[in-house]
């Protein structure tokens, strides 16, 4: 018999879609049962050629409908990792339970989803924000249909796995991080609108080439400046000096300005043994001194100003310099560059440019796994900060 199956449920269509496929499914049905039943063989060709054509007609408006509209939504992966967000520190909700209690996703994007992790943020670790990457790379490799994928990520560390997975160039398409200030168990919980946002946002054509994106309370931000400024306000993510780069506003998505500054390297493994220590009045020197016997590799420093540091502190670091750990200045204001004196330059210390401790950390994270070359280094640096390669005037 030609086209016997059972009604389509094809994913991702809305519900009147779907009803109108098990409609035309139901009346091919009654007609093979008058084929069979009412108009047999015996009766003429005529009636049964008739009756088939209608089946042909038929099954071809079944795959036209299903065709249409696995065509028409986008695909969307959703990879949940954990926070509250998903109901608690250690994500008590899977990925499949929190996209459930999302209003609205019907219609806007055909969602599959994975549970990666269910962890609270402050636990992620380098190895797994890296293993994260790796598969994010996989999906859009394994599975090139895809629009784009959003993660869910706990507030506490989220800027640091979307810088890294930025540098790490995971794709063209849209990755987007969602979070949540308030747990799902509350009535004002802010988690289904970031993740309606975010699955807009992955779904949109617009939003590729932007790397990796963040989306809280109406707001778009780039990995690259975006910061958690306050422990419960529902605006807790900002980027400071350069703003946002869009927001959504209900079913509409404006974008203010592309990222200018962005660097994405190939690498095969990363270098987790990188600290970060901020300098405070009275600094000794005795923390670098710590993290060299640690066998950390890289140290960041976040200095005073626009690269002051202590006398004891710079004995320490020449010191550590002299074992060849790399080290890096940033400026503990968190905004603004850093300019390195003589003999910071002598001794092969680092500027972090522009970019805050975190930051310029997990720079030496993705880059020292392939390569220690100070200049190379410093050059990711300055690419970081949008410096061009002429400089105008003196």
């Amino acid at each position: 018999m030609l086209c016997s199956f059972a009604p389509p449920r094809v994913s991702g269509l809305g519900t009147d879609r779907q009803l109108g496929i098990s409609l035309l499914w139901g009346v091919r049905r009654v007609l093979s049962v008058i084929q069979t039943v009412l108009v047999p063989p015996t009766c003429g060709k005529t009636p049964i050629v008739f009756t088939w054509k209608i089946h042909g007609i038929l099954c071809g408006l079944l795959l036209w409908a299903g065709s249409l509209g696995s065509q028409e939504l986008p695909r969307v992966h959703l990879l949940g990792t954990g926070g509250t967000i998903s109901g608690g520190s250690s994500g008590s909700l899977s990925a499949s339970e929190i996209s459930k209690l999302v209003p609205g996703l019907d219609g806007l994007a055909d969602l599959s989803v994975e549970d990666f992790a269910t962890i609270g943020s402050s636990r992620m670790t380098p190895d797994l924000q890296f293993r994260l990457a790796r598969r994010v790379r996989a999906l859009f490799r394994e599975r090139p249909e895809l629009s784009g994928i959003v993660i869910t990520h706990g507030t506490d560390s989220l800027e640091e796995t979307a810088f890294l997975l930025d540098l790490l160039g995971v794709a063209e398409k849209p990755v987007v991080f969602a979070a949540a200030q308030r747990p799902p168990r509350r009535s004002d919980t802010d988690g289904p609108r970031n993740l309606l946002n975010a699955i807009r946002i992955a779904a949109a054509e617009g939003m590729r080439g932007l790397g990796v994106l963040v989306t809280m309370n109406d707001e778009i931000h780039g990995a690259r400046d975006v910061r958690k400024t306050h422990s419960i306000a529902l605006n807790a993510f900002a980027s400071p000096w350069v703003g946002p780069l869009g927001h959504v506003d209900g079913n509409r998505i404006y974008l203010f300005h592309r990222p200018a500054r962005r660097l994405e390297l190939e690498v095969d493994r990363i270098e987790p043994l990188v600290t970060l220590i901020r300098l405070f009045a009275g600094s000794d020197g005795s923390q670098v001194k710590a993290a060299v016997r640690s066998g950390q590799r890289g140290v960041v420093l976040e200095v005073f100003g626009r690269g002051n540091v202590p006398s004891k502190v710079l004995d320490a670091v020449r010191e550590a310099r002299k074992q060849e750990i790399v080290v890096v200045f940033t400026s503990r204001t968190g905004g603004g560059r850093v300019e390195l004196g003589s003999e910071t330059k002598r001794i092969g210390v680092l500027s972090g440019e522009d970019l805050d401790g975190l930051k310029a950390r997990l720079v030496l994270v993705a880059a020292m796994g392939t390569t220690t070359d100070l200049d190379e280094l410093a050059s990711y640096y300055r690419q970081l900060s949008g410096e061009l390669e002429t400089a105008v005037g003196n």
